[in-house]
């Protein structure tokens, strides 16, 4: 896809695009992982925000250099526009992968939209069991156990462990 910006055009891919809309998403599950509430006690280091904060700055720093690598491929494809014929073969198997990106996409914005509302146990159960189900669907009870088992374990790390209070919505 070729998009004319004033006197030069940009060359926009499939790695541009979805940097953009994965920076946008790490933006926004960022700045509502760093307004999750403290802690009661005011003696702990780590609070509840820190690990969905470190996920989100991940995020951005991937969605980055997706973007970047993105405009990389499309500066030395630019001499290509032309060949209509090889944008048109490389995107005939693409319908099947936009949809299983944006469903992953609806997926992970429901857990961050759950979150804080649902708690740490039950939206992250929540999460992992809708994911590993469309991704392994022949597996429910393992994708059952994987998603009951993990995000307790990891409450109990942070909760025992590490003093740092995940939000538990109705269960708190």
């Amino acid at each position: 896809m070729f998009v004319k910006i004033g006197k030069r055009g940009v060359l926009l891919n499939k790695n541009i695009i979805s940097g953009i809309v994965v920076l946008a998403f790490a933006l926004t599950y960022t700045i509502i992982a760093f307004r999750l509430p403290p802690p009661a006690s005011g003696s702990v280091v780590i609070g509840p925000s820190v690990f969905p904060g470190t996920i989100g700055i991940l995020l951005i720093i991937l969605a980055i250099i997706l973007i970047s690598s993105g405009l990389i491929e499309a500066r030395q494809n630019k001499a290509n526009v032309g060949k209509e014929e090889e944008v048109v073969k490389e995107e005939e198997g693409e319908p099947q992968d936009k949809k299983k990106v944006i469903l992953l996409f609806l997926i992970f914005f429901g857990y961050m939209v759950l979150f804080v509302p649902l708690g740490y146990l039950i939206s992250t159960v929540l999460f992992i069991f809708s994911l590993t189900m469309y991704l392994e669907r022949k597996h429910w009870i393992r994708n059952i156990v994987y998603s009951l088992v993990f995000p307790i374990v990891v409450y109990f790390l942070f909760d025992r462990v590490l003093s740092v209070y995940l939000p538990l919505g109705p269960l708190g």
